[in-house]
């Protein structure tokens, strides 16, 4: 969701090497659909509310059945169910943890790729409603949970579909939370090895993103957040160079 379509899609074709192809319905508007080696990985569309940021989707066989089930434990819908052609049924949802997050349910032929350069790789919801996110999400699709870190310090719970982590939550700590800070998802688009994440963030600048947190190694590859040039948050992560080490700690992506 951006201010500027044409710009984001220069910044972000750049960055990955995505080409992008636009799409018209009568009732959904104008939106681009990014694609890498001829896969979809992402969609572009003009913002509503003025804000640039990256909405999260996530897949369920029946959107009308898992809406009313997200409504029953204190969701509600902010963007109503709809049918875009080739893509599939969607709608927009605000958890009890104060979070935007999609809904979407693909159509048979739709194809998203994942897991590899210049796609989706990882996702953490950021919120101070820690207890009500882990609440929610599990009790909406099942997910068990491992706790990493104390509440008190690094309150970091990894989300699972039976033995798969699929996504993270992460606490904000009260005391380091900036004015005006809501709930937002992370994304984490992958970097290719052979190019490295430290590369990847002097060509974003380069093309007019800002550092948010500068690179380091972490337990999912070399990791840094960014900021693109229209404002949205996303994070940059090479797994291939994932280690033990944990955060950096010259910065926290987390307070705002």
């Amino acid at each position: 969701m951006t201010t500027d379509v044409p710009v984001a899609c220069d910044f972000y074709g750049a960055l990955f090497g995505w080409e992008f192809e636009r799409h018209d319905d009568p009732r959904e508007g104008a939106h681009v659909i990014a694609h890498r080696d001829g896969y979809p990985v992402a969609s572009v569309r003009e913002s509503a509310d003025g804000r640039s940021r990256w909405r999260l989707f996530l897949a369920t066989e029946d959107c009308a059945a898992t809406a009313a089930e997200a409504g029953k434990l204190g969701g509600v819908i902010t963007v109503p169910r709809s049918r875009v052609p080739g893509l599939g049924v969607k709608l927009v949802l605000v958890s009890p943890s104060d979070d935007e997050f999609g809904l979407l349910e693909p159509d048979p032929a739709w194809q998203f790729d994942v897991g590899l350069p210049g796609t989706l790789v990882w996702a953490e919801l950021v919120t101070i409603k820690a207890q009500a996110a882990d609440q929610f999400y599990g009790g909406l699709f099942g997910y068990t949970s491992e706790q990493f870190g104390t509440e008190h310090v690094s309150d970091y719970e990894v989300w699972y579909l039976g033995a798969d982590s699929v996504l993270a939550r992460v606490c904000m700590i009260r005391g380091h939370i900036s004015p005006g800070a809501h709930a937002h998802w992370l994304l984490y688009l992958g970097v290719d090895e052979e190019v490295g994440t430290d590369e990847m963030v002097r060509t974003a600048v380069a093309h007019h993103g800002r550092i948010r947190v500068d690179p380091h190694d972490s337990s999912l590859g070399r990791v840094a957040v960014l900021r693109d040039p229209l404002g949205a948050r996303f994070a940059l992560v090479d797994p291939s160079q994932a280690t033990d080490y944990g955060s950096s700690g010259n910065d926290d992506p987390y307070d705002d």
